[in-house]
Formats: C-alpha cells, sequence, structure tokens
C-alpha cells in the first residue's frame, strides 16, 4: 500500500473550501462529494469547473470541453466512470434534469422550466439538487426538432445517500477506512500476484490434497524472473517431515525470515513461505509492517524458489534443521496450514511483525500438531533467535552435540550453488541431515 502509484488524491481549491464551510453555515447547500457541488452562481459554469478538474474518483467525469459559441451551451464529455456514457458525447448544458424545490418531488428538465436557449440560472433549489442520489422516473419521449441535438440526462447513483456523500470531510474519512481495510484486489508483486489454495479429497486410495498454483520462480535479479504455476496433488497419508528454514537478515542475524518444508514418503518437498505481501515496487519495511501497510500470504512454493531467491538474489544465509515431529503431527500441521491460506484466499488480513508474522502463524501450526509444543517466550519474538530455541526445546533433530555444531550442519548455501535447477535439489541440499 504506501499510497499506491495508482491513486490520486483529489485536492480542493481553497476557494471551493471555503464555498463548503459557507454552505454548512447557512445550511443551504446540500454537499455530494469532493469536487463536485453545484453552486448558486451559474450553475452550467459550476458544473464545468468541476469536471475539467479531471478527479479520478469513480463516479465524476473526468474530462469536459466547454463551448459558449454558439447557443445552447454544451458540454463535451470524454469519459464517465460511473455508467458506460458514450465517449466524446456533447451533453446540452441547459437540458440537465433538475427537481423544483421541494424535496421528493420528480425531476424535470430545465427546457421545461425556461426556452433552452436562455442563459439564466434555474429557479432557486434546483441546481444544487442536480447529483441527488436518487433515480429519476423515465422521461415522456419527445420529439425532436430537425437539427437539434438529443436530450440527454446524467446518470445517478443508485446506492443510498450516506454522510460521507452529504459531506467531503467524511468522504476522506470513507477512503482513509477503505485504505486500511485488507484486500486482495490490489496491484500485486508478481511472485505475490496468485494465490495459493487447497483442494482436499479422500477416497478409497488415501487422503489427498491438491495444491493449486505452487509457484516456481527463476531469478535473475530481484526484479527481474520468471514465474511459473502449477498444480501438485499430494498423499497425505505419505507426509513424513518438517524443516525450518532460517534466513537471517545480513549483518542483523537477530532479525530473520523463517520459513518451513514438508517432506513426503516419495521424496518430494513443498515450501510454506508466509509473508508480508507486496504491491507492485513495494519493499519490506519494518515500520510499514507495524502501520498495517502489508497484507499476508501463504506462498507454497517449489524449493528451487525460495531457497535460492534468499542465497542467489538477496545474498542471505539459509539454515535448515530437521524438526523432531511423528507423521501425524506433521501433517496436522500441513492442513492446518493448507485451511489457512484458503480462508485467506476469502478473508484477507493484513501483516504485522508482531501478531501476524511468518513467526507467529508457523508456532501456530506448529502447536496445532502438537499442543504445547513451542512456549511464547520473548526468542519467539525475535525472529533470529527461533533455530536456537528449537534446539533447546528439543525439537530439532541433529547428530550434533551443541547449537553451534548444529548450526555449521544446517547452512546449506554451498549444496544450494552446487545443485542449482537440478530435479534432486531438495534431496541435494540436505545431505548433512542424521
Amino acid at each position: 500500500m504506501l499510497l499506491p502509484s495508482s491513486e490520486k488524491i483529489c485536492i480542493i481549491p481553497p476557494m471551493t473550501l471555503l464555498r463548503y464551510v459557507f454552505g454548512i453555515l447557512v445550511g443551504c447547500l446540500p454537499l455530494y462529494n469532493v469536487g463536485c457541488v453545484a453552486m448558486q452562481s451559474h450553475p452550467q459554469q459550476q458544473f464545468y469547473h468541476s469536471a475539467q478538474a479531471g478527479s479520478t474518483h469513480q463516479h465524476f467525469i473526468q474530462q469536459a470541453s466547454y463551448t459558449t459559441e454558439n447557443s445552447p451551451q454544451w458540454l463535451t464529455v470524454s469519459q464517465h466512470s460511473q455508467i458506460s456514457a458514450e465517449l466524446h458525447q456533447p451533453w446540452n448544458l441547459n437540458e440537465f434534469p433538475v427537481r423544483s424545490g421541494e424535496p421528493g418531488t420528480p425531476y424535470r428538465l430545465v427546457s421545461d422550466v425556461q426556452p433552452a436557449d436562455q442563459r439564466t440560472p434555474p429557479p432557486p433549489g434546483g441546481m444544487q439538487h442536480l447529483l441527488t442520489p436518487r433515480v429519476p422516473p423515465p422521461a415522456p419521449a419527445r420529439a425532436q426538432s430537425a437539427g437539434t441535438q438529443p436530450t440527454r440526462t446524467i446518470p445517478t447513483r443508485t446506492q443510498p445517500r450516506t454522510l460521507a456523500d452529504r459531506m467531503p470531510i467524511f468522504g476522506i474519512g470513507k477512503y482513509l477506512r477503505d485504505e486500511f481495510r485488507p484486500s486482495n484486489d490490489r496491484v500485486w508483486w508478481q511472485n505475490h500476484a496468485v494465490l495459493q489454495t487447497a483442494t482436499f479429497n479422500s477416497t478409497s486410495n488415501g487422503n489427498f490434497v491438491t495444491v493449486h498454483n505452487v509457484r516456481f520462480s527463476r531469478y535473475e535479479s530481484r526484479d527481474v524472473f520468471t514465474t511459473q504455476y502449477y498444480d501438485a496433488t499430494f498423499n497425505l497419508d505419505d507426509i513424513r517431515t518438517i524443516d525450518l528454514i532460517m534466513i537471517p537478515f545480513q549483518g542483523v542475524e537477530q532479525l530473520a525470515h523463517v520459513e518451513s518444508s514438508f517432506g513426503f514418503a516419495c521424496g518430494r518437498y513443498i515450501g510454506m513461505s508466509i509473508e508480508a505481501r507486496y504491491e507492485e515496487g513495494e519493499r519490506y519495511d519494518p515500520a510499514a509492517a507495524g502501520l498495517r501497510q502489508f497484507e499476508l500470504i501463504y506462498s507454497f512454493a517449489d524449493e528451487r524458489d525460495t531457497i535460492r531467491m534468499a542465497t542467489d538474489v538477496n545474498g542471505n544465509n539459509v539454515f535448515i534443521y530437521r524438526l523432531d515431529f511423528e507423521p501425524h503431527e506433521v501433517r496436522a500441521m500441513f492442513v492446518d496450514a493448507l485451511q489457512r491460506a484458503n480462508k485467506l484466499a476469502t478473508s484477507p488480513e493484513f501483516y504485522h511483525p508482531l501478531t501476524n508474522s511468518c513467526v507467529t502463524n508457523l508456532l501456530d501450526h506448529i502447536n496445532k500438531g502438537r499442543p504445547g509444543a513451542v512456549p511464547r517466550g520473548h526468542r519467539t519474538v525475535i525472529p533470529g533467535l527461533l533455530d536456537r530455541h528449537m534446539y533447546d526445546l528439543g525439537l530439532v533433530r541433529t547428530s550434533a552435540n551443541n547449537f553451534r555444531e548444529a548450526r555449521e550442519l544446517a547452512k546449506v548455501n554451498w549444496f544450494v550453488e552446487r545443485y542449482g535447477d537440478l530435479e534432486y535439489f531438495s534431496a541435494g541440499i540436505r545431505q548433512n541431515m542424521h
């Protein structure tokens, strides 16, 4: 988020803002929305200036040209984003639908009040209701004289009128509320553009799960890579292991990204990275993450994708630890993680480095498989200390005599470089596991 480039802010001119305040004080100017209000001066001119501003709000006319050479006056609309109006159509400004001053009275055309060739303003109480969000009743067909333009009416909103519609300040609040609401509908960075989901299927041959859109990216750099997606089906009865993957940040090893990988009896592995989901052009920022500027994503990917991005692209060290859990516990963890991914596909959430991160979610899944396996503490808050914490709890399966030796055996950078893109990559990088 952080105000993506596709978002623009509509700036209210100072004089227009003063008119808003004056209108509120005298109680005679119902406000509709930012940049779209009709005032008691010449209404056609005011509507033109609002359109000329070129606002990008979805209810506004976006571009317009105004001519007064001949009577009647015409407004040529080049785009209307609410109801698909024809492009480049001239609208007679003297034929806008207005109401008489009493609320609830039907719409009528300006030409019904006065001749179309007169340029005097409509009666008081008319143009300030120009954009009232009620659908006008269908106007009776009227014969068009030769050489005249057909009558057009302004599309009106069909949604109920809200406080944000009446007062721009509340409209700004509504924008901020929507901006700080998690969404799956944004312009995402390519690696985060597609969500992974799962379909479970139990048959007489076993309990299977199909993971959809497993990611496999080949990187030249962080911003130059090709991405492929494929569906992978696993037999849940064959799941065997879970590995903890630690990726410390350069220079600050107390900070790290934590991933995991699930292994099956057939030798297949699938990686799981719980991440902050980036929009196009974004990068991770701890302060922004704390301010709920990223959504949460579960990335199920080929290990050649996630691990080689850490080593080859980001230049980080990678450590892989085999955790000491039984297959039925690992299965419960894997199923719980897939169900969480399915939930996020329909109910997005914000990423938060302390409460909804790679570490907190992974520990939730581990404790789902073995309740109380990893108590929360200061070492679960600091990601870079998680491997030492797991070792001290006796959850790391290793032949090492101490944690320092276990960490040296867990480092896989040399194997990653050696086995690269080979099909047996996952087996190759685990040669030091005993």
